[in-house]
């Protein structure tokens, strides 16, 4: 029976316990509704736990085969996530039975991939694909409740964004030849990824707006559209030199190409492929491009992959004042948490520190060497 109470507010709370013995907690406006609920809770999990008992004595491994094989993901997630499921999941979870497994017993093996050094990115990756399977085998009423509850895992460190200055951006186009070198260009000043600027086709630009379009996205399985819900798709302006290098580059091209393709005799027109295009184009430019520091000292340009060109776009950006919330739909980022790597760089960013340090009443002072002496010798 579910328990209901009347709350300060007037609402009703419900309340069911779970068969792993935690609270499910609803709150409804109205009593009614609050019963109602609580009763369809009672029976989802009075349902769980009249499954067919020899459901849960599947293996780890049988299980894991079944759900892989129902996915619905793209070719180059399933490649990271088999990776992930090879390395760190199926080690350990193999041969334990569905039903054996415990919230005590997920968290163990968490730390134990912690204890071995892995990356909290990889144990975040593995953790979630686990999280999925055992949601999954609930759904399937193999076992009653998921394992995967309340654990802790290790914090992601986020490292602040590698971007380029205007002189080591300038250093990196003078050593890129074209079509490279407005490639680049449109990326320092676009912040597309490099799926998004390898894809892009000559119809998806407004000549007259100054606007591109980003649709398509080249992946290793080749070109694909963007969801039409999704925030990567988006529109995204053009300065004025930019549009009329761009002119330049497409003189000649079907406005229905892709934009940029492989140049080398022989093998010109075909889609451009990530790994081929750093080792061929993108480190040799690098590695070859100097810049002078603020002191007048010619430096090595910073190694940066080509997605810092992404970084250095919103970098720029962010530095000459314009929003947060802007440069979130300039690089179709889908979580604001994402973009907040750069508001260390606004321009009035520390202005409320500073400003308040200032209003104190006093100040604190350390003596500089010679009033200490003049202190001394009185």
């Amino acid at each position: 029976m579910a328990y209901l109470r009347k709350l300060p507010s007037g609402k009703w709370q419900a309340t069911v316990w779970t068969p792993a013995g935690s609270r499910d907690t609803e709150t409804f406006p109205l009593k009614d509704q609050a019963r109602d609920w609580g009763n369809e809770r009672e029976s989802q999990y009075r349902r769980r736990v009249h499954r067919d008992p020899r459901g849960g004595k599947i293996t780890f491994r049988e299980w894991h085969d079944r759900w892989w094989d129902a996915r619905v993901v793209e070719p180059h997630t399933l490649r990271g996530d088999a990776s992930s499921i090879r390395n760190h999941v199926m080690p350990y979870w193999a041969d334990w039975e569905m039903r054996a497994i415990g919230r005590i017993d997920v968290q163990a093996w968490v730390r134990k991939l912690i204890l071995e050094k892995k990356g909290a990115s990889a144990i975040r990756r593995s953790y979630n694909l686990v999280h999925s399977l055992m949601q999954a085998a609930v759904d399937e009423d193999l076992i009653a409740v998921t394992p995967c509850r309340r654990i802790d895992l290790p914090p992601e460190v986020v490292k602040p964004p590698e971007w380029f200055t205007l002189n080591q951006a300038q250093a990196i186009l003078d050593e890129l030849s074209q079509p490279w070198k407005m490639m680049a260009l449109l990326g320092f000043y676009t912040g597309l990824r490099w799926g998004e600027l390898s894809g892009l086709h000559g119809k998806r630009i407004d000549w007259q707006r100054s606007r591109l379009f980003v649709v398509e996205v080249n992946t290793k399985s080749g070109i694909k559209e963007y969801p039409k819900t999704a925030k990567s798709r988006r529109e995204v302006p053009l300065p004025d030199h930019v549009l009329d290098a761009l002119s330049r580059h497409m003189r000649g091209k079907d406005r229905g190409d892709v934009v940029f393709t492989t140049v080398t005799k022989g093998r010109s027109g075909r889609l451009l492929d990530d790994g081929n295009w750093r080792r061929q184009t993108w480190w040799p430019a690098v590695r070859g491009a100097f810049f002078l520091d603020e002191a007048g000292r010619r430096r090595h340009v910073p190694e940066y992959p080509p997605h810092s060109m992404r970084h250095t776009c919103a970098s720029w950006l962010v530095q000459k004042g314009v929003s947060l919330y802007e440069v979130q739909h300039l690089l179709g980022h889908e979580s604001y948490q994402t973009t907040q790597r750069y508001a260390h760089l606004a321009p009035d960013a520390h202005e409320a520190v500073l400003g308040a340090w200032t209003r104190l009443e006093s100040q604190l002072v350390v003596p500089t060497d010679t009033a200490v002496a003049l202190a001394g010798a009185q």
